[in-house]
């Protein structure tokens, strides 16, 4: 399931085209590896683990409460007896008639002592715990919610990590675009230049050329700092420090013509998938059976519970021996067998506030479930819209791309047949960087769209 939700988060993730990584830098890794990357290092999943794994714990736990018990206990020291003062009886025989009388006197007792040791195992079963077996109930519920909540932050974790990484894509790309408008004013520098130098065009044309240079280079700068940023999300995003050197390989569906995209399935029928396969849906499920075991566990607290007692013990004043403490089992011990029944007929309302708990628990539970599912209907309407819209954008940034580039042809053309001015040329060169930024923006916001519907429908695109 784990490969499954990382490897079809996009299907955008095919092989790659070419690498945005910076000479000498770090080896690209494709979206898949990052993917990987991320389900092994991320923070968020070894914390969302290790609350799976405390669940585990707790269901091991409540299981506990339905196995026997065996207590061992033995003890060795001394009993001491201090000095007392008491009354002895002191016979008196009569000499003439011989009878025998008893006087009081008084007399110490010195102090004393011997050793004691002890030895005692006693087995416990319970036979009839209702509460202990609602709470195994709610604790193996509790598990599985856990599980799932432990599956959808592997979603989240690998959506985000699919957004961050083309953040990353989209810095690269929007880099070289504006390195390329900074180049074409290079040119139209360079051109107007020679234009004034042939007397075709006013020194207030050169200068104005550097300025709209400077002001590419100004992007081009701003631009850098955005990948830096872009570079140290995706890093943290994979468990790495944010100053590690990550670079990506793009995905070859940013790359080469534009392929007519899917038109993702109807609303109803991603509703019931999500409701099948989404993570979150699972685990709130998971959670209203926990709450109701545990309003059946203070409820049950009413009950009687019976349990069967077996225990053995030797004392002495002896360790070791026929008659010691350890020595022969027969002899010397008090051993019982007994069948225990308990119940508490008045615990000062303490049931009855468990029991009321437990029920406006169950209510929350039911309440946060329904939010739940609401909240997946909103995420799936939203994010099929945003795949829809963004897949037009996409065609519409294409035409606008080759609109752009035909108008630059031709403001270059009439700039050297002196019909046109250099605020012509910089306007088509505007409108031309524009439409390559918008372009890989559209392109780029596309692939996080199918991600993130990829992500709300539970991982099943």
């Amino acid at each position: 399931m784990t490969r499954a939700l990382l490897a079809l988060l996009l299907a955008a993730s095919s092989p790659p085209a070419r690498a945005d990584a910076s000479p000498g830098g770090a080896a690209p890794i494709t979206l898949d590896e990052a993917l990987a990357l991320a389900g092994r290092d991320s923070h968020e999943l070894a914390i969302a683990r290790a609350d799976a794994g405390l669940a585990g714990a707790d269901a091991l736990t409540a299981f506990a409460g339905l196995l026997p018990r065996l207590d061992f206990t033995t003890s060795a020291g001394r009993q001491l007896f201090g000095r007392t003062q008491g009354i002895q009886l002191v016979p008196t025989v009569d000499p003439v008639t011989g009878a025998v009388s008893f006087q009081q006197q008084p007399a110490t007792v010195a102090a004393t002592s011997y050793e004691a040791y002890s030895l005692g195992l006693k087995l416990v079963q319970p036979l009839v715990s209702l509460p202990t077996w609602r709470q195994q109930a709610q604790a193996r519920a509790s598990e599985r919610a856990a599980a799932r909540s432990y599956d959808e932050t592997r979603l989240t974790v690998a959506f985000d990590v699919t957004r961050r990484f083309y953040e990353l894509v989209r810095a690269g790309r929007s880099l070289v675009v504006l390195e390329k408008a900074a180049r074409r004013s290079e040119e139209l520098v360079e051109r107007s230049d020679a234009l004034y130098a042939a007397g075709r065009a006013q020194k207030a044309d050169t200068f104005a050329a550097r300025v709209n240079l400077g002001n590419d280079r100004i992007a081009v700068e701003q631009a850098r700092a955005r990948l830096a940023l872009a570079r140290a999300d995706l890093a943290t995003s994979l468990g790495r420090p944010g100053d590690a050197d990550v670079q990506v390989l793009a995905p070859a569906g940013l790359e080469g013509p534009l392929a007519a995209a899917a038109v993702p399935p109807p609303l109803p029928e991603l509703l019931a998938t999500a409701r099948a396969r989404r993570p979150a849906v699972a685990a709130a499920a998971a959670q209203i059976e926990a709450a109701e075991a545990a309003l059946g566990a203070a409820r049950a607290a009413y009950l009687p519970t019976l349990q069967a007692e077996l225990s053995y013990g030797r004392n002495g004043q002896q360790l070791v021996g026929q008659d010691g403490v350890y020595g022969d089992p027969s002899r010397q011990y008090a051993a019982t067998a007994q069948v225990v029944l308990a119940w508490n007929l008045f615990a000062g309302r303490a049931t009855e506030a468990a029991e009321q708990r437990a029920r406006l628990g169950a209510d929350k539970t039911r309440a946060g479930a329904a939010r739940t599912l609401d909240g997946v209907a909103r995420e799936l309407a939203g994010a099929r819209e945003t795949v829809v819209t963004q897949a037009r954008q996409v065609g519409l940034a294409a035409e606008n791309l080759g609109a752009a580039e035909q108008g630059l042809a031709l403001a270059r053309q009439r700039l050297e047949a002196g019909l046109a001015s250099q605020l012509e040329v910089r306007d088509a060169t505007l409108k031309l960087t524009q439409a390559e930024l918008s372009l890989v923006q559209a392109r780029i916001d596309h692939a996080v769209a199918a991600a993130d519907l990829n992500r709300a429908v539970g991982g099943a695109l």
